[in-house]
């Protein structure tokens, strides 16, 4: 990527030191105070919301990066990233192995969880009997490892007899801890692809 000639005195201009006016001169009296980040660029970083993409394999790890500012410092925040699969296209890596997890509905049925991702649900219903409930409710939570709680909106996509594949149209509250169990699931399902990289 080539930069134009006006960019590149854009940021020449942001890193200069700007010369003091000449009546400052001229008194001698004046305060500054230095940082090691120039002033102009307060305003661009300070509570800016970033992405970092990190390539694994076949898939892309999307971190959300907030950068804050503290004693002219960047002080940066890396978040739980997003996993997209770009093997057939890009997708959310839906995860399939669910130990100590429990998909329920508003009455507190149990149902099993099939395939999740941080976009997408796929279930089977434990009886035929709560299926219309359940699609006319469009409400599930999902019950983590360590009594840590997702409760989600879903779209319904298709429903096979018993089975249903359905889009998260919300999470209502967990949308962290859904995607923190997702990485984690994803770095226990393929350690390999892990292998040599620190947690």
């Amino acid at each position: 990527m080539e930069l134009s000639q006006e960019e590149l005195e854009f940021f020449s201009g942001m890193f200069a030191d700007k010369p003091l006016p000449d009546d400052t001169l001229q008194t001698g009296h004046a305060l500054s105070v230095k940082s090691d980040i120039p002033s102009s660029l307060y305003q661009v970083f300070e509570q800016s919301k970033l992405t970092l993409l990190a390539e694994i394999s076949h898939y892309q790890l999307w971190f959300p990066l907030e950068m804050t500012i503290e004693d002219g410092e960047f002080k940066p925040l890396l978040g739980t990233p997003e996993i997209v699969d770009i093997q057939n296209g890009e997708r959310s890596w839906r995860g399939g192995e669910f130990a100590d997890v429990a998909l329920k509905d508003q009455k507190g049925k149990n149902h099993d969880l099939l395939s999740l991702s941080s976009t997408g649900i796929a279930f089977r219903v434990s009886d035929r009997r709560s299926l219309k409930r359940i699609l006319n409710e469009k409400s599930l939570s999902i019950n983590l490892p360590n009594d840590e709680e997702v409760a989600l909106e879903f779209e319904t996509v298709r429903v096979e007899r018993d089975l249903v594949a359905a889009k998260i149209a919300k999470v209502q509250r967990g949308r962290d801890r859904l995607r923190k169990f997702l990485f984690n699931l994803h770095r226990s399902e393929h350690q390999n692809l892990y292998q040599g990289l620190q947690s």
